[in-house]
């Protein structure tokens, strides 16, 4: 989950090592002229080596954004993104995918506490299977519509989001709202998604942070469908639970649960997938940038083939934290 977002290779079990490599650059000048540009490249790559499953293989994305901003007033602001994105993946396919998007749209600032952002676009998918070989080109549009107030007590908002990918198009429609405690916060979001085989999912998250002088709770729950490396239409929840002492200010003491459940959204076979896991950890300063963790681990994980596992480790790791300031 080093990229925030779990896919279906990243539960996979096999023997083997995982090399993720990721880096991004953005570019923005004119932030206080009437007309400003941003320019961004992001790349992230997976290599595997000593695994037999034919669900993990290398893979690279390297992604280019423009935007261009046109601040007309100073409460309405326009834009035109483009965007490409380079997919190359090493499966069975052998896959090759360019994705370009090119968009317009408007941030307005109906009044001092409320925003509204709006889009439309075009989005174009061009891929090629090397050793088949085929090539398609697909076509279609994309929207997004905002809407966010600020409260005496958090905000609310409203999402309406159509993409457009290798399977087809997506709709997310959500409504949240988040709110700031007395010791701590809480925000949740709900809605469906419509994805390209035609079926309505029910999607959405919970957070809910409790802070006490000396220790913290976290709660989490996240229900979501996107399309997975190997281009498969995947349901996700995910849900966790964390509660951190703080011993004093050289060391601390960590206890969590986290579940996962995956399976293939559409006509297919849903291929039910769970993984669980509880950690136990404690952490301890050795000096102002470096510190050891020591924990115990329990996993279980549960596939339709070849069953359910479960597993114990004790760890010990070494971690520096650094700041890099150009």
């Amino acid at each position: 989950n080093q990229d925030g977002v779990i896919d279906a290779a990243d539960i996979i079990i096999d023997n083997g090592t995982r090399i993720t490599t990721r880096a991004g650059v953005t570019w923005q000048i004119g932030n206080n002229d009437p007309l400003g540009f941003v320019l961004s490249y992001n790349r992230s790559e997976r290599e595997f080596q000593g695994t037999t499953d034919p669900n993990l293989f290398d893979n690279r994305s390297d992604r280019y954004s423009l935007a261009t901003l046109l601040r007309i007033s100073p409460v309405l602001q326009g834009n035109v993104t483009l965007s490409y994105i380079d997919y190359s993946a090493n499966d069975i396919s052998l896959t090759d995918r360019q994705t370009t998007t090119l968009s317009t749209g408007v941030t307005y600032n109906v009044s001092p506490v409320t925003t509204v952002d709006a889009s439309i676009g075009v989005s174009r998918v061009d891929e090629t299977l090397r050793a088949i070989p085929s090539n398609t080109v697909d076509d279609g549009f994309v929207a997004s519509f905002a809407w966010t107030k600020t409260l005496p007590n958090g905000s609310a908002n409203f999402l309406v989001d159509r993409t457009f990918g290798t399977n087809g198009d997506r709709t997310d429609v959500q409504a949240g709202r988040s709110y700031v405690l007395p010791r701590g916060a809480f925000d949740f979001s709900i809605g469906v998604t419509q994805g390209p085989f035609g079926n309505t999912t029910p999607i959405g998250s919970l957070n809910y942070t409790h802070t006490l002088p000396s220790s913290q709770f976290t709660a989490a729950l996240q229900r979501r469908v996107s399309t997975s490396t190997q281009s498969v239409e995947t349901q996700q929840t995910q849900a966790s639970l964390g509660y951190d002492y703080f011993i004093n200010s050289v060391s601390s003491a960590s206890l969590g649960v986290n579940y996962l459940e995956q399976s293939n959204d559409g006509t297919g076979p849903s291929n039910r997938r769970q993984r669980a896991n509880l950690n136990a950890s404690y952490t301890h300063a050795l000096t102002k940038d470096w510190d050891r963790t020591v924990g115990y681990q329990h996993r279980f994980a549960n596939d339709p083939t070849p069953g359910s596992a479960s597993g114990n480790s004790i760890f010990v790791s070494l971690g520096r934290q650094f700041v890099l300031k150009p």
